[in-house]
């Protein structure tokens, strides 16, 4: 599978946090670009105080994830990095998340995830969070195969959970996930 078409996009995108506004490039990353995915994610989850509230996805993850899906970044004015990215995939059937709620084996070839999500606590507060849930939620739900949205968070991440919910995601069940780590696994039916 590979990811829609219409993520294949470069935009400018105003984001505002009190009265500051940036002015924002959002686009869809590639395959080159993972050893810069890679050093933010680095950087990041050493920066978490409560590990377990984040999984980090290797090198062959990152290019798995690519190949079946699409990521998403937005940049802010002359950065290099990220401020911000959401991978989303079209999942593995032994990493469904749909088996977690019970969908029916037809109903599981229609899932996508919204995979991991990433913030540069520089631009927390910023709205890029909820704002790319919903542009990943509306591109999923055009791309034709798509009829379940489905990803994880960590009960206690009350901002990645709020931003979920913005984007039309519920709580289906909370259980362990990877390796013990405790998930909340959300739905939005398409």
């Amino acid at each position: 599978m590979s990811f829609p078409t219409s993520m294949q996009f470069t935009k400018k995108d105003p984001f505002t946090l009190d009265e500051q506004q940036i002015s924002c490039q959002v686009r869809c990353l590639s395959p080159e670009e993972i050893p810069m995915i890679l050093a933010l994610q680095q950087r990041l989850y050493q920066g978490i105080e409560r590990k377990e509230t984040f999984v980090t996805l290797s090198e062959p993850e990152w290019s798995y994830l690519m190949q079946h899906g699409f990521v998403v970044a937005i940049f802010p004015p002359e950065r290099r990095e990220p401020a911000y990215l959401m991978g989303c995939i079209y999942p593995p059937e032994e990493e469904n998340l749909g088996h977690d709620i019970g969908l029916s084996p037809e109903e599981l070839e229609q899932v996508a995830h919204l995979e991991i999500a990433m913030a540069d606590p520089e631009f927390r507060g910023f709205g890029m969070h909820s704002r790319m849930c919903q542009l990943c939620c509306e591109e999923l739900a055009q791309d034709g195969r798509t009829h379940f949205i489905l990803s994880t968070v960590h009960p206690d991440n009350l901002p990645s959970k709020r931003a979920l919910e913005s984007a039309g995601l519920v709580t289906m069940v909370v259980k362990e996930k990877y390796g013990g780590k405790l998930r909340c696994i959300m739905l939005r039916r398409v």
